[in-house]
């Protein structure tokens, strides 16, 4: 019998090697967890396609309520895991401690800079590229001249998206207006979690003359879009292709390839060239674009279209100049 046994576990190594060899990859996401439509649905997209490709395990550990993840569950994930993803800026701290822990796993910090561990790689978007054109376009369609955004938490990611939409209005309208507001301070992650605050702190905004609102809140933005078609206004979604969950409504989406950038960061780990440090995603090299308007290319006419194609090539070739709220480049 042991003979037998040993047979059939040789068998078994020879026939399926890279199967045995494949590590636990361990997906810790951001507030609110997958089912937003937005941030963690986009990056859980590339890391599934990965799965796909290179057949390695996985187990995905999301936050609770109110946005913080066990701490208790954290570690085992990381105990058992071989490589550690963490979407969001959120986790920043936790990244460095665990890294340093363990110098024989590999970790991927999405959304947030980290420098200096041989076993880190930090992926960070040009998301104020992408929001300036949001800006510009909401600035050049609003007839109201007063716009919105609505943001999850008051952390460096969301704050590039405001200060970027901040501009890009400014640049195509110097007289338009911007109202914001956020659904929990610093520190406090639950503000990507509430859609009937998102709701209410967009009616607020339409109540006081924004035909337009940007939402960058995660689930929180759902109520924000769910306000615009109440209301018979206009919204901007973000991280994914939002167009579709309210067509016509959805002017157009900043979208972050957050897909792209989880795939192409275990694909390295798996092919063996792993290179730590940060990576950028921008307008350049497409990580950062707007969706294709598909339902609204009525509510901005071709000429709106072309001018914010136009800002968009002088953003690549440096013309324009956008301020970064929270990269050191």
């Amino acid at each position: 019998m042991k003979i037998a046994f040993l047979a059939l576990a040789l068998w078994w190594g020879l026939v399926c090697p890279a199967q045995a060899g494949q590590p636990l990859v361990g997906v810790i996401t951001g507030a609110p967890g997958l089912g937003d439509a937005s941030f963690n649905d986009m990056a859980h997209q590339g890391i599934l396609k990965a799965q796909q490709d290179f057949g390695f395990e996985l187990e995905v550990l999301q936050p609770k309520a109110d946005g913080e993840a066990d701490a208790r569950e954290v570690l085992q994930l990381v105990d058992r895991a071989g490589v550690i993803v963490l979407l969001g800026a959120q986790h920043l701290e936790l990244a460095k401690t665990a890294a340093l822990a363990h110098p024989e796993k590999t970790f991927i910090l999405v959304d947030a800079p980290c420098e200096g561990l041989a076993n880190m790689s930090s992926v960070l978007f040009r998301q104020h590229e992408g929001a300036f054109l949001a800006g510009a376009l909401a600035a050049s369609v609003s007839a109201t001249g007063k716009i919105g955004f609505v943001g999850g938490a008051k952390i460096p990611p969301v704050k590039a998206f405001e200060q970027g939409y901040r501009e890009g209005a400014a640049y195509a309208n110097p007289k338009t207006a911007v109202l914001a507001a956020y659904a929990s301070p610093e520190g406090d992650y639950s503000g990507f979690s509430n859609p009937e605050k998102g709701y209410r702190m967009a009616m607020d905004q339409y109540g006081q003359g924004a035909d337009i609102v940007f939402a960058a809140a995660g689930r929180t933005g759902n109520g924000v879009i769910k306000a615009a078609s109440d209301s018979g206004r206009l919204v901007i979604g973000v991280d994914s292709d939002q167009d579709a969950l309210a067509k016509g409504t959805v002017l157009t989406s900043v979208i972050k390839r957050l897909d792209t950038a989880t795939y192409h960061e275990i694909k390295k780990v798996m092919d063996k060239a792993f290179v730590p440090g940060p990576s950028y995603y921008g307008l350049k090299d497409g990580g950062v674009r707007l969706s294709d308007m598909t339902y609204t290319r009525d509510k901005a006419p071709e000429a709106v279209r072309n001018r914010i194609a136009e800002i968009r090539d002088k953003i690549i070739s440096g013309e324009i100049k956008v301020a970064n709220a929270m990269a050191r480049e």
